[in-house]
């Protein structure tokens, strides 16, 4: 197995009076989207980049959870309304949209690419799916074979979309490609049977988190063909990667020994 790689440059996200903080996806301008819980347990959302921060709400909802962001500025990501019903809504030139609902159940938007591409997933009685969202329409491919859940967490100019497929063995990282409407083959972590690939990024890299022996999230990449392991400093009780760029830097989810999520931005040490 390839030697973890470490990451360096490596800033904490820090907002005032954020209880728990989490840096969801990076554009290739360094431009960060993420969430944070109030003192009151509220999520808002957040656009950072080099020490700027700017909250983000959405009038009328409950809670907002910022996904991903392209290099435009556009954003996606999902809303709780007063019901508890969760939506899917995208962010494009000033404006945010209506909220957005594949169906009932709880609708994530969690990936956009330079195209305007989105892709989410939604959860349903019967389990979930993971679907794409062009021109106004949702698009939700069949299962793989053998898989009775899956679900889509980031997407590239290539049209090729990192997510999950669930089977009777495990959750299982998959990449869907678009243009052939067809998914690789299940792939893992070595030694776990449960991988979260939760971005790809242009080159095909992809980046995510897989469930360690202890039980933790621990945050790996993909080099070459291979899943390789990242060291996150300050993260005893676990972390992830959540955005990738073309520059090298990612970003994610560390919890320190009080059980206290921060958002962070760092470089893989290649």
């Amino acid at each position: 197995m390839p030697a973890p790689l470490n990451l360096l440059k490596i800033n904490v996200i820090e907002i005032s009076n954020a209880m728990q903080v989490s840096a969801n996806g990076i554009n290739d301008h360094g431009q960060i989207v993420g969430e944070f819980n109030d003192r009151h347990g509220i999520a808002h959302g957040f656009v950072y980049q080099e020490g700027c921060f700017v909250q983000v709400d959405y009038p009328n909802m409950t809670a907002i959870n910022l996904y991903k962001i392209n290099n435009l500025g556009q954003f996606v990501g999902s809303v709780t309304d007063v019901n508890g019903n969760v939506h899917g809504f995208y962010y494009d030139r000033g404006t945010l949209s209506a909220p957005l609902s594949n169906g009932p159940g709880a609708t994530y938007f969690s990936g956009i690419n330079n195209r305007g591409e989105i892709v989410g997933t939604v959860f349903a009685p019967g389990g979930s799916k993971g679907f794409l969202y062009k021109a106004g329409q949702f698009i939700t491919p069949n299962l793989p074979p053998g898989a009775t859940q899956t679900g889509f967490q980031a997407i590239n100019d290539a049209g090729e979309v990192a997510g999950i497929s669930v089977d009777a063995k495990g959750t299982h990282g998959i990449v869907y490609i678009e243009s052939l409407g067809i998914f690789t083959a299940p792939f893992d972590f070595p030694g776990t049977n449960v991988t979260y690939p939760q971005a790809i990024s242009d080159s095909g890299s992809v980046g995510g988190q897989y469930v360690a022996p202890n039980g933790k999230d621990a945050p790996f990449v993909s080099l070459a063909g291979s899943l390789v392991s990242v060291n996150i400093p300050n993260a005893p009780n676990g972390a992830s990667i959540l955005g990738v760029n073309a520059r090298g830097q990612v970003c994610g989810n560390s919890i320190d020994a009080n059980n206290v999520h921060h958002g962070y931005m760092g470089v893989l040490a290649l």
